[in-house]
């Protein structure tokens, strides 16, 4: 299992999608376990479906976005569950902004890094 590999694909996935040069959304898809959740900076809690439908309206949404992780860092690993915290960085042009996120990844041996998205929860940090 690589759960820090984990985490940086999907987010190369995220960069690729929102500047428009992914032309699929399956990395995602295929990330995702059915039950995924996601609590948002604000407190929001999305559900799979409004997740994938969120990302799916915002594609090539920017011309300068760049997503940056660091700080990542193991909290607990199981025979079926990895927990990781990282910060996540996005870059524009005009703004940046910073999030501190907790993953619960569920085991997959099927999956290329052995994992697939459970949980995530993001915090806003100052800038």
């Amino acid at each position: 299992m690589d759960w820090a590999r984990e985490i940086r694909d999907l987010h190369e996935f995220f960069e690729a999608w929102f500047l428009g040069t992914a032309d699929s959304i399956q990395p995602m898809l295929d990330a995702l376990v059915d039950d995924f959740t996601i609590v948002s900076p604000s407190g929001d809690v999305s559900d799979r479906v409004a997740t994938i439908a969120a990302v799916e309206s915002a594609r090539a949404h920017t011309s300068s976005l760049r997503i940056r992780i660091r700080g990542d860092e193991l909290l607990a690993a199981t025979d079926e569950l990895v927990v990781a915290r990282y910060i996540e960085s996005h870059d524009l042009v005009d703004r940046s902004n910073d999030r501190r996120s907790t993953v619960v990844f569920r085991v997959d041996p099927r999956r290329p890094n052995g994992l697939r998205w459970l949980t995530v929860h993001e915090t806003w940090l100052a800038s």
